[in-house]
C-alpha cells in the first residue's frame, strides 16, 4: 500500500492567523502515491484558519473556523492541534457533504492527555504528538467545514483537519469470521485466545508507522480499559477493516503517534481486530489511556455508544477477549489495583482514568455486568502454573508477561524471570536462567528434550544440580558449562545410577563422533555406536 500525504500551506496572513470567514482554500491535488492501483490510506491535512488571539471570553462566534468547501472524497474526518496551545473547554464540530448534500453540525470527541503519556512523548524520536479529537467514521464524503469554540476565546495553534480515505481493500485482507461473537453456551475448562484477525489481515501497512522507538512492554497485562471509538455505529460487516485501517492511519499521520493506540478493536459483529504492534499475547504499551498506558490493555469497541447500544455480539466477543486476557496473565477479574498512582477496577471505562464520555453510557453502564460474566467465563480455569508459581513466590517469578498459553500438547507461561511448563503426567515445572535459555535454544517442548519433567534440582554430587526431560536431562555445575545428555548414551548412564554411580558427574554434553556419540564423565567415558546400536563404558 502506497500514502499520499498533502499539507495545505494555508491561514499564513497576519502572522498565521485570519478572521473566521476567511476564503476557503483550495483543496491540493491528490498526490500521485494516493492514486495508484494499490490504494492504501490516503491521508491529507489542511489547515484550519484562527482568529486573531484576544478575543473576549463570552464573544461570539468560533476560534477557528473552516468555511465549507468541497474537497477530494474521504471517509473519516478528524481534527488536530499543538497539544500546547489547547484551551480547556474546547469544543470542535464538522459538517459533511455527502450525496445526500450538506449535514448539520456534528460534535467530535476530544479526550485531554489520551494518546502517549506525557512523558514519553518527550522523549520521542519522531516529531511531537498532536492533540486532536476522536476520528469520526462518516461513510462517505466529499466536503468538509470545521468550527472551533472556545468560552474563554482562547484558540488553539496549528489547527489542522485530517481526512482519511482507506483506499481499495488490499487483496492480503481476510474476510471477517466472526466467530469471537458467537454465544457463549459454556464456559471453558482454559480461556483460549479468541480468533483475532492480525495486523497484515486487516491491512496495516507497516511504512504508515511513524520512525520512534520499537514496541515497549510492561512487566505484566494488569487491568482492562474499555473504550469506543467514538465514530459512526452503522457500517457493515465489509467496512470494519477500513475503519481500522482509518484509525490506524489518523493516529500515525494525523496524530503523530507511533502506532494506533489501541491493543485490541472489536466491531459490532463480534470480530476482534489485533491493534498495536509488538504481540498480541505480550504486555504492549498502548496510547490509549496517557500516564495508565503501561499495565492496561486498551479495547476499543467501534461505534459511539453515547446513544448506540452495543450489539449481543460484540459484547460476546469483549467478554472472550478480557477473559483470555485477564485469566491467562493470572489477574482476577474482581476487586482494584494501583496503577500509576491512582486506584482502579480490573475492568474499567475509560472514563475512570480521565475526564471523558468515552466508551459512552451504554457500554459504562454494562461493565458490571461484562465484569460478572467474564468471572463465570474463568470460573473453571484453575491453572497449575498459577499455583506452581505461587509455591515459588513471586519474588523469584516475577509477573506474568506473556499468558498462558497451549502449544506442543502442553502448556506454557512466560514469566518476567522464566517460565513454567505444564504438561500433563509430567506436571508443572520452573525453568530460568541459562538452564531455560539453553532449553529453548536446544528447541524447547518440540526439540531433543521434550516437555521437562522437573525442576532444577540437587543431584548426587554437591556441586551440581540436574533437570528432568522426558528425553533428557541437563547437568547445572557450578560455574562451568551445562552438560546436556539423552539417548542411548543416557539409558546407560541411568544404568550406573547417574552421578551417585562409578562414573561420577558429566564433564561434557553429548558430542557427535565418527559412528555415534560421546560423552565424558568424571571417572570414564561412555560411547554410542551407531552401526550395532550399541554402548560402551571406558572408566579412567
Amino acid at each position: 500500500m502506497k500514502i499520499g500525504v498533502s499539507t495545505a500551506a494555508a491561514g499564513l496572513l497576519l502572522g498565521g492567523l485570519v478572521a473566521p470567514g476567511a476564503p476557503s482554500l483550495a483543496v491540493p491535488p491528490p498526490a500521485t502515491a494516493a492514486s495508484a492501483a494499490d490504494d492504501g490510506p490516503a491521508v491529507r491535512t489542511r489547515s484550519v484558519p484562527v482568529t486573531p488571539a484576544g478575543r473576549s471570553a463570552g464573544g461570539t462566534g468560533p476560534v477557528a473556523e473552516l468555511t465549507a468547501d468541497r474537497t477530494a472524497p474521504f471517509r473519516m474526518v478528524g481534527v488536530t492541534w499543538d497539544p500546547a496551545s489547547t484551551p480547556p473547554d474546547i469544543a470542535v464540530r464538522v459538517r459533511l457533504h455527502t450525496a445526500a448534500g450538506w449535514g448539520g453540525w456534528e460534535r467530535l470527541e476530544y479526550v485531554a492527555d489520551e494518546g502517549p503519556s506525557a512523558r514519553t512523548s518527550a522523549t520521542r524520536t519522531s516529531s511531537s504528538g498532536r492533540a486532536g479529537t476522536a476520528p469520526l467514521w462518516v461513510g462517505r464524503a466529499d466536503g468538509v467545514a470545521v468550527r472551533v469554540d472556545s468560552g474563554t476565546g482562547r484558540a488553539p495553534t496549528d489547527v489542522r483537519v485530517v481526512t482519511v480515505d482507506p483506499g481499495a481493500q488490499p487483496r492480503s485482507v481476510a474476510q471477517p469470521h466472526p466467530a469471537s461473537g458467537d454465544p457463549i453456551n459454556r464456559v471453558p475448562r482454559f480461556p483460549q485466545i479468541p480468533r483475532i484477525i492480525g495486523r497484515s489481515q486487516w491491512g496495516a501497512n507497516p511504512s504508515m508507522g511513524n520512525p520512534c522507538w520499537a514496541p515497549k512492554y510492561a512487566r505484566s497485562a494488569k487491568m482492562v480499559f474499555v473504550h469506543h471509538t467514538a465514530g459512526s455505529s452503522r457500517y457493515s460487516v465489509r467496512e470494519s477493516p477500513a475503519i481500522v485501517r482509518s484509525i490506524y492511519a489518523y493516529h500515525t499521520q494525523g496524530q503523530n503517534w507511533c502506532d494506533i493506540g489501541y491493543n485490541a478493536l472489536v466491531d459490532r459483529f463480534g470480530n476482534i481486530y489485533a491493534g498495536r504492534r509488538g504481540g498480541m499475547r505480550k504486555p504492549v504499551r498502548g496510547a490509549h489511556a496517557g500516564d495508565w498506558n503501561t499495565g492496561s490493555v486498551g479495547v476499543s469497541l467501534m461505534g459511539n455508544f453515547v446513544a448506540a447500544e452495543p450489539s449481543l455480539r460484540m459484547r460476546n466477543a469483549l467478554v472472550r477477549f478480557i477473559g483470555w486476557r485477564l485469566g491467562t496473565s493470572f489477574k482476577p477479574v474482581r476487586g482494584t489495583l494501583a496503577l500509576n498512582g491512582e486506584r482502579f477496577a480490573r475492568i474499567s471505562g475509560h472514563r475512570d482514568a480521565m475526564s471523558t464520555s468515552c466508551p459512552g453510557g451504554n457500554v459504562y453502564k454494562r461493565l458490571p455486568s461484562i465484569r460478572q460474566r467474564v468471572a463465570r467465563y474463568l470460573h473453571r480455569y484453575h491453572p497449575r502454573a498459577e499455583r506452581k508459581a505461587k509455591r515459588i513466590g513471586h519474588r523469584r517469578t516475577g509477573m506474568v508477561f506473556v499468558g498462558e498459553r497451549r502449544t506442543h500438547g502442553g502448556r506454557i507461561t512466560r514469566f518476567n524471570h522464566g517460565r513454567v511448563y505444564v504438561k500433563k503426567r509430567l506436571g508443572a515445572h520452573w525453568l530460568a536462567g541459562r538452564v531455560l535459555d539453553r532449553y529453548r535454544g536446544l528447541g524447547g517442548p518440540d526439540g531433543r528434550l521434550g516437555w521437562p519433567r522437573s525442576d532444577v534440582e540437587q543431584s548426587a554430587v554437591r556441586s551440581m544440580r540436574v533437570a528432568g526431560f522426558r528425553h533428557g536431562r541437563m547437568y547445572v555445575p557450578r560455574n562451568k558449562p551445562l552438560r546436556v545428555l539423552y539417548g542411548r548414551v543416557l539409558d546407560r548412564y541411568r544404568r550406573l545410577d547417574f552421578a551417585a554411580g562409578r562414573l561420577g558427574a558429566p564433564t561434557s554434553s553429548i558430542r557427535s563422533v565418527s559412528g555415534g556419540h560421546r560423552a565424558t564423565f568424571r571417572h570414564g567415558v561412555i560411547r554410542w555406536d551407531r552401526s550395532s546400536d550399541s554402548t560402551s563404558v571406558d572408566y579412567e
